[in-house]
């Protein structure tokens, strides 16, 4: 150990890593762990020294020598762990015989223990009552033969405070369920939750839960049953595979020679069964479980009830402040900015990165698809710039003959080529302190590309022909409808141009993504298109709800072009019967039956997306059942090779 103090989490760690060893049998590892070369003394140690003896305590072949005088030193100092050391002689007490001593030694702890921290924490209610239950027990006469070691009730109070601070349901059962079959000895174990008059597989540990679903594990589950119905424990241990009972002899089969099954519950209401058996012959007797795992399983359904009504809260609180975030974005919810137009979440976020992109001057990729407003977006982030009473200038990449592109964004010197009969500047120069839009960038040579990076790197730009070079000052605004990342990996994109342009990005989702913005954009639309002081038609609510189903490959742009052509049809209403053909084509069931399994799909990566990979949230927000969403996830496996997480 280090010569200073230990955190609370070293201590904890410490003393789970000692105990494990000490469990194991090997007494000597666990004290080498926590012992140091000479007495650890000083504010701050008292923790180490108390592991140090419980360690030494828990050994097969009796008390260590120094372990009764460490913790009789530690009692005296009457600090914040004076109680744990009191517990552990009472134990010890308890152990040789001595009762009396023993229950004078457990109310000396719960009175320090009482003393030691506010008493309306749950975990220290439990503890205290525990260790009344105790002090009753002994004052009431002698002990049981069957009671359990020290060490096991020492491990379950401990567990009991770790179980009353844990607010997660699933992180709750697990820590029961290894915890039981680290006490029991069991090889493997599942826990189910009661559901209505079924049950649902939680967890498991050292099994695949699949395995339960299978012909091999019916008579589990019919002792699974059997607990949920009667809220009673059952503990068959074989003591050979000819045993007569019908249930043992099933187990025998299944090559399981013992099995606890105890119900997890709170009050008079069951939540759920721990079930664990083993292959080999365990120690685990009927006196234990009526004991320990009892014990423990009391103490999971008062933790999974806590952890659960905590959860309520902390959802009920959650909705709460969501409905006041929406409440409040509503009212601050944009539905135009500059010309772009819409007022759904996605267009929210555009507006939100424009309003931070804008001040700067840094270079800004746009991606989006063909006709999601890129250049509006550009002209925008120039307009609400630094440079806004400076040019803006457009070119597009992709309409521009390579051979007239070099020319048209550097410039030309008279006679740099045919035709060309006077100096030009290029688009560059005419950009000088303004900003440069370059529609299309993924679709420029890879020479032109070259050209391009030689430029953004030195700020330097000399014309076609010519031998002098201008210092030029540019925001460069690219933008493009296709994958650069993918372009790269196939060696048409230059990979440091990419990172030239993609300092600062703006994404523009499809309207496809945002079809509650098309009544909107619909209205503003024609009424763009009204002159003369005409009063723009209205759309009916039948031609309204094709134009929102359409998926619209153009995007806005066709949009647009489509109610420009509705505006001049002199009517006052459009209705379906004024809409393109292609808008009113019939989708077919294979299309019908396509989109509600992609729909189905894209649900559950969001739910699982939202519980963070947590099935059981995930199964709760869709509202289904674990065994429900486990079947959508293989489903979507066997369709696209690819299980959500």
């Amino acid at each position: 150990m280090d010569d200073g103090p230990l955190t609370d989490t070293d201590r904890r760690l410490l003393v789970e890593e000692a105990y494990a060893l000490a469990l194991a049998g090997r007494r000597d590892g666990a004290l080498r762990l926590v012992s140091d070369p000479q007495p650890p003394a000083g504010p701050g140690r008292a923790g180490e020294r108390l592991c140090r003896a419980r360690v030494a305590l828990s050994g097969e072949a009796g008390p260590h020598p120094d372990a009764r005088a460490e913790l009789e030193r530690l009692l005296e100092a009457a600090d914040d762990d004076s109680w744990r050391a009191a517990v552990d002689l009472a134990r010890l007490a308890r152990a040789e015989g001595r009762a009396v001593d023993a229950a004078a030694l457990l109310k000396r702890a719960l009175d320090a223990f009482r003393r030691s921290g506010a008493p309306s924490e749950p975990a220290r209610q439990r503890l205290a009552a525990l260790l009344s239950a105790e002090v009753e027990e002994l004052e009431a006469g002698p002990l049981p033969a069957a009671w359990p070691e020290p060490r096991l009730l020492f491990r379950l109070i401990e567990l009991g405070k770790r179980l009353a601070d844990q607010a997660d349901p699933d992180q709750v059962l697990r820590i029961v369920l290894h915890e039981a079959i680290e006490l029991t000895g069991m090889e493997r174990g599942f826990v189910v939750l009661a559901s209505g008059d079924d049950f649902e597989f939680a967890l498991a540990e050292n099994l695949d839960w699949t395995e339960v679903d299978r012909p091999l594990f019916e008579v589990s589950r019919t002792i699974v049953q059997g607990v949920l119905r009667d809220g009673r424990p059952l503990v068959v241990a074989l003591p050979d595979a000819a045993d007569p009972q019908p249930i043992s002899r099933s187990l025998a089969e299944i090559g399981v020679r013992s099995v606890a099954c105890v119900p997890i519950r709170h009050g008079e209401t069951t939540l759920g069964v721990l079930y664990l058996d083993g292959r080999e012959r365990t120690p685990v007797l009927p006196a234990l479980v009526d004991r320990s795992l009892g014990l423990l399983a009391a103490q999971a359904g008062a933790a999974l009830d806590n952890a659960r009504a905590h959860q309520a809260k902390a959802r009920a609180l959650e909705a709460a402040e969501e409905n006041l975030r929406r409440r409040r974005s509503e009212s601050e919810r944009r539905a135009h900015y500059g010309e772009l137009v819409g007022s759904s979440d996605e267009m929210q976020e555009v507006y939100r990165k424009l309003d931070l992109i804008a001040p700067t001057e840094l270079p800004v990729l746009i991606l989006g698809e063909t006709g999601t407003g890129k250049e509006l977006a550009a002209r925008l982030l120039h307009a609400r710039g630094p440079r806004a009473q400076r040019e803006f200038v457009a070119a597009n990449c992709a309409g521009i003959a390579e051979t007239l592109l070099e020319s048209e964004l550097f410039g030309h010197e008279r006679g740099a080529f045919t035709g060309a009969e006077r100096s030009r500047p290029g688009l560059f120069e005419l950009a000088h302190a303004g900003t440069l839009f370059l529609d299309e960038i993924g679709d420029m040579s890879l020479r032109m590309q070259a050209d391009l990076l030689r430029v953004l790197q030195s700020g330097e730009v000399r014309r076609v022909g010519g031998r002098q070079t201008f210092q030029l000052d540019v925001r460069v605004i690219a933008a493009t409808h296709r994958d650069l990342e993918e372009l790269q990996r196939r060696g048409q994109f230059r990979q440091d141009l990419y990172y030239r342009l993609n300092v600062l990005v703006l994404q523009l989702p499809a309207l496809r993504e945002r079809p509650d913005d098309i009544p909107l954009l619909a209205a503003e639309f024609l009424g763009r298109s009204a002159t003369g002081g005409r009063k723009p038609p209205r759309v009916s609510d039948r031609a309204l709800a094709r134009l929102v189903a359409y998926p619209w490959p153009g995007n806005v742009r066709e949009l647009q072009n489509v109610l420009r052509r509705m505006s001049v049809l002199g009517v006052e209403l459009i209705d379906e019967s004024h809409l393109p053909h292609e808008l009113l084509r019939p989708t077919s069931r294979a299309q019908e039956a396509g989109s509600l399994r992609t729909a189905e799909a894209d649900a559950v990566r969001r739910a699982l997306a939202t519980a963070r990979g947590n099935k059981a949230e995930a199964a709760r927000i869709l509202g289904v059942d674990r065994k429900t969403l486990y079947a959508k996830l293989r489903r979507i496996s066997a369709g696209d090779g690819a299980v959500p997480r």
